[in-house]
Formats: C-alpha cells, structure tokens, sequence
C-alpha cells in the first residue's frame, strides 16, 4: 500500500496540503541538551487527525519505545500539526517532555492508522496500516532492519552538512528528504519551485512575403530537482532537458509565422510553469527612403489586419483604424494616395511598420496630420528601436485656446513645445529627426513642402543617443490627439523624406510623370552619362535592373502600387517613391 501512496505523491500534491498525513519535518539533535526537539506533521489543513498514531522505534533492538496517540487533535490552519520539546509547544500541540525523548539515531518515526492500543511500547516494525516513515540517523550506518520493517530504501542523515545541531531533516515535494535549516511550523525551504523560466526569444528562420517558421527559445536555471515534462501548443520541443541539466535552453522549431505559442514546464506538483512566445514579423526588411500611403484599398478596418498591410501591434489592444480617404498638400509626392489612418486617445493600440536598421546618422520621418481634437497632451508618432526604445516622440496638445502646439521629446514623455499656434481640422507637414550619435531630435510644421531643411526648428530636444532605428511607430493613448494621418516617409535626408515631385536641382534629375498611368516615366538629368537605374518593391525585392541615358523608362511590366526608384550616374545615387496607377 506504501508502494502505491509513494507512486501517486506527485498527482495529489498541492501547494498548500498533502494527498496523505506526512511526516514533514524532524529535528532530533538540536543545541545543548536537545530542548527543542520535534516532529512536525502536514496534510490539509484543519482535518481532524482521528484513528491515527505516531510511533518511535529504537534502532537498537528496531523495537518502538514510545506511541503517541493523535484522536482529537487537528492539523492547524497552515496543516501542521507538532510534537516537541516542552519549549516549543502551544495549543494542542503534544508534549514530548522537556529534553532528549528522540533518539539520535539510527532510529525512525512512524504514522499509522491504527489504535494506540495496538501499539504498546516494544511493538516491532510494520507495514500493516503504515502511513508514512522516516528512518534517520545521525552520521550512523544504516539500520537495514528497520528500513526493511517500514518499506523504506533511504536512511536520512540529520549530519550530512556535519551540522545536526542545528539542522533538521525536511521532507521535499517530491517525497524524499533533505538537510537543512529548521523551518518549525513554516514551509520547508524546499517547498518552493527551484525551476526558473528566463529569457525568451524569437527568431525567424528566413525572411520572405510568405509565412515562414521561426524558432523560440525560452532559457531556465535551477533544473535537475525535479522530473518535467516539456509541452508546446505548437513547433517541435528539443534542446536542453531541465530534468537533468541545471541551467540551459528549450528550444521550439518549426513554428508558423503568426502563431504565438505557450511554452509549459511541469511536474505535476510544485513545478507547473508556462511561458508564451510571441511571433516575430518575418517579413523582409525595407531598405530607406520608405513610403507608406496605406494604400489598401477600399475596405476600413484594423491597420495591422488590411490585405497587403506591414504594420504590427508591439503594445496595448484598440485597433489603430486604416480608413480609404486620404489626405492632400500639393508638392508632397506622398499625398493623396490610398486611404490614411486614425488614431484615437480613447483606444490604446501601438502599432510599428519595420525598415532596414540604421546605426549612424540622422533619420528623417514625415506625415500629412490632420488633427480634430487636442487634449492635455501626448505623444503619437515616432521612431522605435528593436525592443522597446523610442526616440524622437511627436506630440501635440491643446493651447488653452482652442489651437494646437506641437512638441516632440528625444526618449523620454517631457515634451518641448513650439509657441507656434496651428489649426484644428487643418493638413499640415510634420516633419521630425533624430541623430543618432548626439541625440538631438528636432520638429518642423510646415504648410508646404520645402526643398531645405529649415534653420529654426519648431521645437528641439535632446536625450539618448546611440539607438538604432529600425521602424516608424503609431502611438494611442490617453491624452493624444484625434488625429488623420497619412504619407509617411522616412528616409536619411531632407530631400528624400519630402519626396518633391524632382530631385537635386544641382543634379538636374527629373523623373515624370510621377505618379504614372501611361506605363512608362521619363529620367533626365545635366549629366549625359548612362544611369544604372533600379527598382524595388516596398518589401525590398529588386523588380527592375536597366541602363538608361537620358531616356524613357518602361515601366508597363509593374502593378499598380508603391515603389522604390534607385538611380545611379557617376558618383551620385537618388532614390525616389515612384508610384504606378
């Protein structure tokens, strides 16, 4: 029957009780004349322990020496119940004597279910109606008698760390035992989960317009104290074994983009841990200059779930809304094209879009923003490094006068606000910047693009350099704007995050029409040297690679849509938006 109770242990355990009265905790030999001696029982708490017994035996003869009879008694609210040393005792607990009733060993206690009659002292060992044994010892050898006697395979030594007077010997959740400080009337030491889930990481196995798998791993320390079983919702599980190995990874292959995971780690007792994974976006990354004209078609709805869309929510829930009306500024190229986007202070969703990293210099990011309703003030638009930088954070707030100022913030939320007052339900150019190795980021309002950068920001802050940029981001949240915005473009320049309808006029480049219906765009320049000119769709992938001179480009074989025109001729490259309609 012991065999069976043993098997079934891990399931019946809880955090708080036994599936069975245990013995949970002995100390035998304690300081100076062993005056704080105890037995310390557990199971659930407040359960009457009626029809059972505690019994010593001496290892000596494996005879026992004294039965204590539990009928009456209760385990307490925590689910223990003690026998001690006169010292110790409270309540209901039953009095040992005053000093040295436990042997050192090689001895054992015993719980049976059984009558105390039945047990007069010099009954020899048992299984019959066995609850739970220990046998213990103090540095001495095994008492095989008394091992056999009780079913147990295991003489626990109060003296394996040499110091028995002041340690004890504590049962695990496992149901073995081990050494260490007294914990009377508390949880043992051990009752905790040794098992820690660490780092968790994501990464894609390749980078394509299609769903590609990813792998994620999930680190831990503290293994090898228990038996786990590892499960996935989804993917392959490999990689380290925390039953046996104490620090490592889990590693989960084959998971599909998209598909977020829960991780599980358990062992059926203490030890029932979960950690989830997020997908990562493995779509290709966009090379700069990159426009976005959310140009999706007809249908409104959650930006992050448009057909074609390359945004992804990194916080909060509250869809940043894609809507099919669009906003205008004549001599913006990136106006009036598609629909545009919505975000509310009501909702909370931020979402980002992702483009090649940028490690050095300054990136440039513009929008058309339309603005109905300005509160205390907040930030809605900004650059985001790969976690959870940001950096040159655009904000707008109500003036006290029914206008708008307008402030941006390097990395932290203190904005610097312009005086400048501008109008409600009014199109203007927000163009912003961040240097990377000064950390100096600048804002510019403008109601017309302008082909240089101007001399006086609107508003300037300076914060923490260094991050890397890799995506725009959209921001909704209390006290932000209502606000229309549309165009986006980031780039590493003035000229390029404007987009005007030419290039560099020192250059003479020229590249009309554009946007172009007709199949075609003509490419001029001063210089009568062929240009090499390439064409990249907005996922990044080459669609076109020709040598022009002064001449007309065929561009009848493109769909309909955004991209990205790179023209080579001597030592100068222009890259440009061209739009196909």
């Amino acid at each position: 029957m012991k065999k069976i109770y043993f098997l079934l242990l891990p399931l019946l355990i809880s955090s708080v009780s036994f599936g069975q009265l245990v013995i949970n905790e002995i100390d035998t030999d304690t300081p100076g004349t062993d005056i704080a001696e105890f037995i310390e029982l557990k199971w659930t708490p407040n359960t009457s322990l009626d029809g059972y017994i505690v019994l010593l035996f001496n290892g000596s003869n494996d005879l026992s020496y004294a039965t204590f009879d539990l009928t009456g008694k209760t385990t307490d609210a925590n689910g223990f119940f003690i026998l001690a040393n006169t010292p110790l005792i409270s309540g209901s607990d039953i009095d040992l004597g005053a000093s040295n009733i436990l042997q050192n060993g090689a001895d054992a206690v015993a719980i049976y279910q059984d009558l105390a009659t039945n047990f007069p002292n010099g009954t020899t060992t048992t299984t019959a109606n066995l609850i739970d044994a220990l046998v213990y010892g103090t540095g001495d050898a095994d008492d095989a008698e008394l091992l056999t006697g009780l079913g147990e395979t295991i003489q626990y030594d109060e003296s394996a760390n040499s110091a028995s007077a002041t340690e004890s010997i504590q049962r695990k959740m496992d149901g073995t035992y081990e050494t260490k400080t007294p914990t009377f009337r508390a949880s043992n030491d051990s009752a905790v989960c040794d098992l820690s889930l660490t780092t968790v990481t994501a990464t894609c196995d390749a980078s394509t317009t299609g769903t590609d798998n990813y792998t994620a791993t999930i680190g831990f320390t503290g293994g090898g104290t228990s038996t786990y079983t590892i499960g996935s919702t989804s993917g392959t599980v490999g990689g380290d074994d925390p039953s046996t190995v104490a620090s490592g990874t889990i590693i989960v292959t084959g998971v599909s983009e998209g598909t977020d995971i829960t991780v599980t780690v358990a062992d059926g007792a203490l030890c029932d841990l979960s950690s989830t994974v997020t997908s990562p976006n493995c779509d290709p990354s966009t090379p700069l200059p990159l426009f976005e004209n959310f140009d999706y078609g007809t249908t409104p709805g959650d930006l992050t779930a448009v057909s074609g869309g390359n945004w992804a929510v990194h916080s909060g829930t509250g869809a940043v809304v894609y809507t099919n009306t669009s906003l205008s500024m004549a001599g913006y190229s990136s106006s009036g094209i598609g629909g545009s986007v919505i975000v509310d202070g009501a909702l909370g969703e931020d979402v980002n879009r992702t483009f090649t990293e940028q490690t050095t210099g300054t990136v440039y990011f513009s929008a058309l923003v339309n603005i109905s309703a300005a509160t205390t003030g907040n930030y809605f638009f900004h650059l985001k490094d790969a976690t959870t930088g940001f950096r040159a954070r655009v904000a707008a707030k109500d003036d006290g006068a029914g206008n708008i100022l307008f402030g941006i913030a390097t990395s932290t939320t203190t904005y610097v606000y312009g005086t400048t007052p501008f109008n409600l339900n009014t199109t203007y150019l927000v163009v912003a910047s961040y240097n990377i190795t000064s950390g100096v980021s600048n804002l510019y309002v403008l109601t017309a693009p302008v082909a240089t950068e101007p001399a006086t920001p609107e508003a300037t802050d300076t914060g923490t350099s260094g991050t890397a940029i890799s995506s725009i981001a959209l921001r909704q949240s209390g006290g932000i704007p209502t606000a229309n915005v549309d165009g986006i473009n980031v780039a590493t320049s003035w000229a390029s995050v404007l987009s005007t309808n030419e290039f560099n006029a020192s250059t003479g480049f020229k590249i009309y029409p554009n946007p172009t219906s007709v199949g075609y765009v003509n490419i001029t320049s001063n210089n009568t040297e062929s240009m090499s000119v390439e064409v990249f769709d907005v996922l990044g992938k080459q669609v076109m690679n020709q040598t022009v001179s002064n001449t007309r480009l065929n561009v009848s074989s493109l769909k309909s849509g955004i991209y990205i025109i790179k023209i080579s001729q001597d030592n100068t490259v222009i890259t440009k938006k061209l739009v196909i309609k």
